[in-house]
C-alpha cells in the first residue's frame, strides 16, 4: 500500500469504518512506514480526546497505548475472520465432495462399501 492511499484510510480507522477488505494490508503498512504511523497516531489521540472529553471519563490517558492496543485487536480480528473463511470453505469442500460420492454410490456409479447398510 502506499503511503497516500494510507492516508486516505486513516479517518476510516480512526471512525471505526474501514472497509475489512483493505485492513490487514492498512495495519501492515502503518506498521512499516513511520510517517503513516505517526499521523494515525495524531488523529487517534485527537478522536479519542475529545471521546475522553466529552465522557469525563477518569479511565486511563495512555492513549499511545490504546492506539496499540487497538491495532492488535483489529490484527486479530482479520486473523479471526481468515481462519474462520478458510475453516468454511474447506467444510463446504468437504459436504461437497460427500455429496457427490453419496449421489454417485445412490445411483450406483461407484460402490461405496461402507454406505451398504445406508441406502
Amino acid at each position: 500500500m502506499e503511503c497516500e492511499r494510507a492516508e486516505k484510510l486513516i479517518q476510516a480507522y480512526v471512525r471505526d469504518r474501514m472497509p475489512e477488505k483493505e485492513m490487514e494490508e492498512f495495519i501492515a503498512h502503518v506498521r512499516s512506514c513511520p510517517a503513516c504511523y505517526d499521523e494515525l497516531e495524531t488523529y487517534f489521540i485527537i478522536n479519542h480526546a475529545a471521546r475522553y472529553l466529552d465522557n469525563d471519563e477518569t479511565a486511563s490517558y495512555n492513549l499511545k497505548g490504546l492506539l496499540e492496543e487497538d491495532l492488535k485487536e483489529k490484527e486479530r480480528s482479520v486473523r479471526r475472520k481468515r481462519h474462520r473463511n478458510v475453516f468454511f470453505s474447506v467444510l463446504i469442500f468437504l459436504l461437497t465432495v460427500m455429496l457427490i460420492l453419496f449421489t454417485m454410490h445412490y445411483l450406483n456409479f461407484i460402490e461405496l462399501p461402507w454406505l451398504k447398510g445406508l441406502f
